[in-house]
């Protein structure tokens, strides 16, 4: 049984690959009654996964952030994978079932967002690129914690029915002997009407 479970659980390590469309650079709106440049990627896992990914590896980077509305914001951000200094990170993720957009908006000190074109572009799309790594970690935890979680109750299912076995097979030994001591008791008296 466990050799089945190790052979069930590569086959997903090797199914599950997370695909992303290149890093772009888009206008998106920001704010109710604003458009702000950003950096924008499609991922091929739930939202709800995106979110967990990002916020793992901000964490693992020492970047931390509060929510913001629908976003989060990191203040002051220097990170030199994303290329930037003091920058306000505002990130967004979008979607419904399995596929969401990722947003990163870049904010210097002076109040301008980073934009397609400057210095900082080429980290922060490689940055982002780099997510799917992270998004495919998180994918495969949660299939191999899913498939040990089956396996478990596959498991205490098997036991149970183990035990009910030995109780029936009680019950039939059990039956079998009531049987045994009746049919010599019948054999006795048929002995003695005779």
């Amino acid at each position: 049984m466990k050799r089945f479970f190790v052979l069930f659980a590569g086959l997903f390590f090797l199914g599950g690959v997370v695909s992303a469309q290149n890093v772009s650079a888009v206008t998106v709106e920001f704010s109710k009654d604003a458009m702000r440049p950003a950096f924008s990627m499609q991922l091929d896992c739930s939202k709800k996964i995106a979110e967990e990914a990002l916020k793992k590896r901000l964490k693992k980077d020492r970047i931390k952030g509060k929510s913001s509305g629908s976003m989060m914001l990191y203040k002051k951000v220097s990170n030199k994978d994303l290329g930037v200094t003091n920058c306000n990170l505002y990130t967004k993720v979008e979607g419904m079932g399995r596929k969401c957009n990722l947003y990163f908006f870049l904010e210097r000190e002076n109040g301008n967002f980073i934009t397609a074109g400057d210095p900082e572009e080429g980290s922060i799309m490689k940055y982002m690129e780099s997510l799917t790594k992270d998004v495919e970690a998180l994918q495969h935890k949660n299939k191999v914690n899913d498939q040990k979680k089956a396996y478990e109750k596959a498991e205490k299912k098997y036991q149970k029915l183990v035990k009910q076995q030995n109780k029936l097979e009680k019950k039939v030994e059990k039956a079998d002997k009531a049987r045994q001591e009746e049919k010599a008791a019948l054999e006795e008296l048929q002995k003695q009407e005779k």
